[in-house]
Order: structure tokens, then C-alpha cells, then sequence
């Protein structure tokens, strides 16, 4: 069988699929991705099949005139316009054109798109053969999902479709990432696979660097605002300000496109690096602050650590409400992401017992989900 992966060109948005490639690939079929630039060519260095589709993550500056615009909405409002005005209203139609050939050319037998594209199921639906969504965070909140159903069904109808429910979205069978604790309090009454797509502990190959099993012996902090949302220098000052005089070792990772030496010289309990492994770093730590995307908060979950969440944007607010609901987390908004805040958060994460012991049982969660071989049973299913 031949699965084709399909994403928005983010890491957030292809890294949930990788573990159901991998699956796939184990049981024998061939898998392949399509997504835009740059991501497409990081799949393709890592020795995967990629085919180019659609525009790449250039069409983020296409919303930088209207930065001040956007910041000014509250923050679900903000993702509402994204999703429809950028994932759908910009980036679908040329990634649909793309998919379109690629799917007549590959002829694969089955679709896996991520839920944020939207142009997979149009395509799949084209070809006659099934689609899945993959989740990568918690359920779509009714108004963007609203408004992106709204603006991708004029994209059915160019194409001679009726658009189903949810512009396709959901159609046959939902992977979803999300342990129970963490989903929202209302989401339809949709066909769903649980799967944990983080691997909860390190696999072989994945051992830590010297210089990380040499840190002083104290509790271990890891830092990261993600692949989007790191251009936040002066988050990362913050963070090094408010652990000046605290006895423990910070990870902190910038990210590809960043600079190390931008934050300057640093103690030895302190690293800086542009990318570390999650699977690396994470089973020596203690704690995290991150921006609370998807990807890092249930990275850091399946490994029990409790979570400063520092939400900036896209879906980081729903994930902070959420986590917090738990009691697994300490949330600090933009207008309160000071040094001594930020101290104050790192103390009660490392001293917090009732907060270590909420991760706990999200990691429990997360273990008891069944594996990304559940979900491909399925997908097999819906082929055969």
C-alpha cells in the first residue's frame, strides 16, 4: 500500500505524522510527504520520500503588514483569522494543484493529512481513494474550525464537489494525538483513533551528548519556544535573568535559523544550542518552559515534567487552558514574562510535588495510548 503524508511546510505540523510513517513503513507499505519548503527538503535530507506542494513558509511574511492588526485580537480571534485567511485562503489552492499531480503520478492509496490542511481531502476525494485527519494538539476550537470550513468549501465547489461535513475534515477517521485529560470540554461526535505520536522515552541512537550527561548534578531545566515562535530573543534573556542565582542547569534550544552567540557568553550550567533531540534532552530533566506548542508540550509530558508555558500565539493559549485545567502546568501571559515571574514559575515547578505529580499521570496517559500501529490498522482497514 502506498501512503501519502500530507502538512502545512512547519515542523509542528509534519513531525505528529512521522511516527504513523515510520509505523507504515514497518508493516511494509510505501510512505511518502508532501509539504512546501523548507520542510520538504529537511524530509528529503533525512533520506524520505517528499514531494513538493504548494507555497512554502514564505507566506507568513504575506501577514507581517498586519502584525499590529492581528496582536490587537484576543488570541482564539487571531487564530481563527490565520487559519482561514492563511492555512486556507492562501495556502490551499496551490498546494491543491500540487497534490492533484502528485497523487495522479504516485498514485498512492490512501491520504493522512494534518488537520490544519485542508487541501488533502479535496484531492483524495478527486482521485477516489480515502483520507485521514491527524491531529497535532488539542481539538479544534468551534470558531476556527467554523471559519476555515467556511472558507475552504468554495474550494469543493471549484472543483465540481459538494463539500461534506467540516470541509472534508474528519470524513472517514480522526488520529487523535490528545491524551483524555487534555481534550476539550465539547468537539463532535467524530470516528476517532487514539495514538500516542511522541515516544515517551529514548529509542536506540538516541543517547545524550557528553556534554549534557556532564552537566553539574542539580535539577535540569529545558527551554524552547518551538520553530516559529523562537525569533523571541528577549524571552530567552529573560529566562537566563531569572535563573542567575538559582542552583540548576538550563537547556535552552534556539532553534536552526538561530544564533548561540546572540545570547552571549555563559556559565557552564547553562547551554545553548540551535537543536537538541527531544528524546536526547528530555529524560534528563526536571522541568520545561515553552511557548506551550503541541509538539513540546506533549514531548515533555510523555516524560512526566511539569511545564512553565510562556503562550505567545496559534494554538499555545487552548493548550495553556488546557494543561492548566490538570494542574500539571504554571501559565504566564506576555504582559507577565519577566525575569521574576519567570523565576517564581521555575521554583514552584521544581518544588511543586501536587504539580510533578499531575505530569505524572498525563505521562500515564500518554503510555496507556495505544501506538501509531493502532492508528495504520486502521487506515488499512479503510483500503482494503
Amino acid at each position: 500500500m502506498r501512503i501519502l503524508l500530507t502538512a502545512r511546510p512547519l515542523t509542528g505540523h509534519v513531525e505528529p505524522l512521522r511516527p504513523l510513517a515510520e509505523a507504515a513503513a514497518r508493516r511494509g507499505h510505501e510512505v511518502a510527504f508532501a509539504t512546501g519548503e523548507p520542510v520538504v527538503s529537511q524530509l528529503r535530507d533525512r533520506g524520505l520520500r517528499a514531494f513538493a506542494a504548494g507555497r512554502g513558509y514564505e507566506t507568513r511574511a504575506e501577514f507581517d503588514p498586519r502584525a499590529r492588526e492581528i496582536s490587537a485580537l484576543d488570541p482564539e480571534e487571531r487564530r481563527v483569522v490565520f487559519f482561514a485567511e492563511l492555512f486556507v485562503g492562501i495556502e490551499l489552492e496551490p498546494r491543491l494543484d500540487d497534490l492533484v499531480r502528485v497523487i495522479d503520478e504516485w498514485a498512492p492509496d490512501v491520504v493522512l493529512q494534518e488537520a490544519a490542511e485542508l487541501a488533502g481531502p479535496i484531492a483524495a476525494t478527486l482521485a477516489g481513494i480515502p483520507y485521514v485527519t491527524v491531529g497535532f494538539g488539542a481539538f479544534l476550537p468551534s470558531r476556527v474550525l467554523e471559519r476555515g470550513v467556511a472558507t475552504a468549501e468554495p474550494h469543493w465547489r471549484a472543483r465540481g464537489l459538494e463539500p461534506p461535513p467540516f470541509a472534508g475534515l474528519f470524513r472517514h477517521l480522526y488520529v487523535d494525538p490528545f491524551p483524555p485529560s487534555l481534550q476539550p470540554p465539547a468537539a463532535p461526535a467524530i470516528e476517532r483513533q487514539p495514538a500516542r505520536l511522541t515516544p515517551p522515552v529514548a529509542s536506540g541512537g538516541d543517547a545524550a551528548p557528553a556534554w549534557l550527561t556532564g552537566l553539574p548534578r542539580q535539577p535540569t531545566v529545558y527551554v524552547s519556544f518551538g520553530t516559529v515562535w523562537n525569533r523571541r530573543t528577549d524571552l530567552f534573556q529573560a529566562v537566563l535573568a531569572a535563573v542567575e542565582d538559582l542552583a540548576v542547569n538550563v537547556v535552552i534550544t534556539l532553534g536552526t535559523n538561530g544564533d548561540p552567540a546572540a545570547l552571549g557568553p555563559q556559565p557552564a550550567n547553562v547551554q545553548v544550542h540551535r537543536f537538541v533531540p527531544q528524546a536526547q534532552v528530555l529524560p534528563l530533566c526536571d522541568a520545561v518552559i515553552c511557548h506551550c506548542g503541541s509538539g513540546t508540550m506533549l514531548g515533555a509530558l510523555a516524560h512526566g515534567l511539569p511545564l512553565l508555558v510562556l503562550p505567545q500565539g496559534a494554538d499555545q493559549f487552548t493548550n495553556a487552558g488546557l494543561l492548566a485545567a490538570t494542574g500539571a502546568s504554571r501559565t504566564l501571559l506576555p504582559h507577565q514574562s519577566n525575569p521574576e515571574e519567570i523565576r517564581r514559575g521555575i521554583v514552584d515547578l521544581l518544588e511543586n510535588a501536587e504539580r510533578r505529580a499531575a505530569a505524572g499521570r498525563l505521562r500515564d496517559e500518554i503510555d496507556a495510548m495505544p501506538p501509531p500501529d493502532a492508528a495504520i490498522e486502521r487506515v488499512e482497514a479503510l483500503c482494503r
